[in-house]
């Protein structure tokens, strides 16, 4: 009988509710931060549509590395179920999320002189969160809590809600600053750059520049600390072992890429530490960089250009409402392949890119074709090979034939001319398809390109429209021009601020696509943010007129990597390697429209229509 009243009990009394979160925040649409009952900091993080463990990890904690360790904190296997929540720990954030997250959770808290001034917060009568807690979340190590408890000598180890305690500047984590940081609460606004037209593609100061020893690679996360009440503001960033100054610094914060560029910028940072032999600066070497060369990333948070910036990107993934489309059925790929006839673009020892990028593409287009549904359409074709593929590794770098395949035809004896007829007739391509009941989200448009930048660099990087350089409007009126019949189509083109920004959220999943198949097939990619919404060139910011004044919302140029380069050019010598680019190419395409997990299949045959 008593057995029988226990199991009633068992039965009949319902579970205690969760309690509430103590405190609840929007970090941005794709980040919540919850602080739990328990004192524990609750991330979670909303993937985007078709979202891999390696994309999520490289966007919210800057190492794609970091996926193991979020997939194993949520109990899940290889695949991410982009339809579902994750949970992600504090302490695998980027310190830029990890800060953001403490002080919408912690509004009170602040950074002092003195370092961190944290509010112990809790609901009313309960204690506080412990020291540990507090060493874990602002030094990344609990076991630091005696050191806290001996700074805050009147503090006992356990808390209540309103107490003050301060973290040491000395155990502050990366993510809560330094004592340069706390002691400059006023930010002057740093200058926007404004975007220039696009100028010619190619720069001979930028080819056949020697070979350097150490090549460029991507370090840990980026430590800044900055210093706005000096005369010139700028930040600090502390030499990390192996790094060495043109790269770590010059490329990797000030987004210069070309050798004369990052040349001009590193005698600048020299000069303004006055560094007398770059050879010998030390592991943690402090190097100030004037505030007027960082890219908008890398500035101070509140900083106008950084938050504009920042708001950009939320507004243009906020409109790039991406389809589906199973096997590539119903999707239109315009393909061009850079420069062509007269115009070979970059050369170095006898690598002409026209030639080398011209059969990537044929290669791509077969692809595609063999084992797609989607139908491809080119810019350029050679009057004499058609789309044939190379059999040979070295290719004959003689002036080649391409043409332009407008109505009619244009031989490409002006490289200007050329680039502008590309994105009249990819934009005419464009409007056919949507007169044939294709949604213009299944029209992709791909420029095909191999770099020259500093030899220290290799691999692939995108490039996509920016918003802020896209926008208004644009004609050619000459007579080359209006000859041809896609131009006399609609010869001045338009981009309203919406179309821009949708254009850039689309462009941008496209370019994580390509750029994330180019790492999952072993293909070096840039080591710094190999997806960029504008070119950096001598002191001018553009986005390249092929896809500026193209109108295909989900439009990119792809470098496929960096003929000065020596490993990277002879690689390009090698008709595997070209294939192998091709197929992570179209890989990435096939991912930008596939269909996530976990979706409704009526929601997944509604979009692939």
């Amino acid at each position: 009988m008593r057995k029988w009243w226990a199991l009633f009990l068992l039965v009949a009394i319902p579970a205690a509710p969760q309690p509430a979160p103590l405190a609840t925040s929007s970090i941005n649409p794709e980040i919540h931060a919850s602080l739990m009952h328990d004192y524990t900091i609750d991330v979670i993080v909303k993937p985007h549509a078709g979202d891999a463990w390696s994309r999520l990890a490289k966007r919210i904690t800057g190492d794609g590395m970091k996926w193991k360790q979020i997939a194993d904190a949520n109990g899940a296997g290889d695949k991410l179920n982009s339809s579902k929540s994750v949970h992600v720990p504090l302490r695998l954030l980027r310190p830029e999320l990890q800060r953001q997250v403490v002080e919408s959770i912690f509004p009170k808290d602040h950074l002092t002189d003195s370092g961190w001034r944290h509010v112990v917060t809790g609901g009313s009568g309960i204690e506080g969160e412990s020291l540990w807690n507090i060493a874990e979340w602002f030094t990344g190590d609990g076991a630091n809590y005696p050191s806290i408890r001996k700074a805050n000598p009147a503090q006992g180890l356990s808390t209540r809600p309103g107490d003050v305690i301060v973290v040491p500047t000395q155990l502050l984590a990366a993510a809560f600053g330094g004592s340069s940081e706390g002691q400059n609460a006023s930010t002057p606004a740093t200058e926007v750059r404004k975007p220039e037209d696009d100028p010619v593609e190619r720069t001979s100061e930028n080819d056949h520049v020697p070979a350097t020893a150490v090549e460029a690679v991507a370090g840990g996360l980026a430590t800044l600390t900055y210093d706005r009440s000096a005369s010139e503001p700028y930040a600090v960033y502390r030499l990390q072992k192996g790094e060495a100054l043109y790269s770590s610094v010059a490329i990797r914060f000030t987004g210069r890429v070309y050798a004369k560029d990052v040349g001009d910028v590193l005698d600048r940072i020299v000069k303004f530490n006055g560094i007398e032999d770059v050879a010998k600066l030390r592991v943690g070497h402090p190097v100030k960089i004037p505030m007027s060369l960082l890219l908008p990333e890398y500035l101070p948070e509140n900083d106008p250009a950084r938050v504009a910036r920042e708001q950009q990107k939320r507004e243009s993934a906020k409109l790039a409402k991406r389809t589906r489309a199973k096997g590539l059925g119903g999707v239109r790929v315009i393909l061009d392949s850079g420069h062509g006839g007269r115009d070979v673009g970059t050369e170095h020892e006898g690598v002409f890119e026209s030639t080398y990028v011209y059969d990537v593409m044929c290669r791509l287009k077969g692809i595609i074709e063999k084992k797609s549904a989607a139908t491809v359409m080119t810019t350029t074709k050679s009057s004499d090979t058609g789309y044939s593929i190379a059999e040979d590794d070295a290719l004959d770098d003689a002036p080649n034939d391409q043409v332009v395949l407008t109505t009619p035809r244009y031989e490409l004896d002006d490289p200007v001319i050329g680039v502008h007829l590309r994105w009249y007739l990819a934009n005419s391509i464009f409007r056919h398809a949507i007169r044939e009941g294709i949604a213009k989200e299944k029209v992709v448009f791909i420029s095909l390109h191999a770099d020259s930048l500093h030899p220290s660099l290799r691999g692939a990087m995108v490039y996509i429209p920016g918003e802020r350089y896209v926008q208004g409007s644009f004609k050619k009126s000459e007579k080359v021009y209006l000859a041809r019949a896609e131009v006399r189509e609609r010869p001045v083109v338009t981009h309203s601020e919406e179309e821009s920004l949708q254009a850039e959220g689309l462009s941008r999943d496209l370019g994580e696509s390509i750029i994330d198949s180019f790492e999952n097939d072993g293909l070096k990619v840039h080591p710094f943010d190999p997806v960029r919404d504008n070119v950096v060139r001598n002191g001018r910011e553009w986005v390249p007129a092929v896809i500026r004044y193209n109108v295909v919302p989900t439009r990119a140029l792809v470098e496929i990597c960096n003929l000065g380069n020596p490993r990277d050019r002879a690689l390009m010598q090698t008709r595997a390697y070209r294939q192998k680019v091709a197929q992570a190419i179209y890989d990435g395409i096939v991912s930008f429209y596939k269909e996530p997990e976990g979706r409704d299949s009526r929601q997944q045959t509604a979009d692939s229509r």
